[in-house]
């Protein structure tokens, strides 16, 4: 981060509204009540959301278009954290710094960086040929329908067995 960076506004959990049709409203709604309930275990930073005018600033300045669901997140949340996974999804502001740097592993001229996870280089791209999310950790991609099915992966993944909570066993057994 450059010197000059100002961190967005937390959104308190407490109050946050996610919107009932957003695809990944289940996931969130979740991740929201364990942070809520088990904040030794699960911790969730939201921050204060954009506005449709900032994301289609966002979209013009970049001549990039987001998915719908990617506009809906940013419309609850600005970019999140979650632990465990170390889920780092980036305000738009840093998505947009992001925008010329050149990876390790190759061209990413199709790909839009959207954050990090788990902490030890693998990062969650934007693929905008097929609109489908991608880790990549060094070279080596995981690819997901959506934000959504990487939450749900990530529930799946880090929380299951370790937190014991009625509302994470149900979502597991419908996952």
């Amino acid at each position: 981060m450059s010197e000059n960076y100002i961190p967005s506004e937390r959104q308190d959990i407490n109050n946050a509204v996610i919107p009932e049709n957003a695809e990944f409203y289940e996931e969130m709604e979740l991740l929201v009540h364990l942070a809520k309930d088990h904040p030794d275990d699960v911790e969730l930073r939201l921050f204060a959301p954009v506005s449709d005018a900032e994301i289609d600033e966002f979209e013009k300045r970049t001549n990039i278009k987001l998915t719908d669901e990617l506009r809906d997140l940013y419309k609850f949340t600005n970019g999140f954290y979650l632990n465990p996974s170390n889920l780092e999804i980036s305000t738009l502001d840093q998505v947009e710094k992001m925008l010329d740097t050149e990876w390790e592993w190759g061209d990413t001229k199709n790909y839009l960086y959207l954050g990090d996870m788990i902490g030890d280089g693998e990062i969650v791209l934007l693929d905008l040929d097929t609109n489908k999310i991608i880790t990549n950790d060094h070279g080596d991609e995981d690819e997901y329908d959506d934000i959504t099915t990487l939450l749900g992966c990530t529930i799946a993944d880090f929380l299951d067995g370790e937190v014991e909570d009625e509302e994470l066993e149900k979502y597991l057994e419908e996952w």
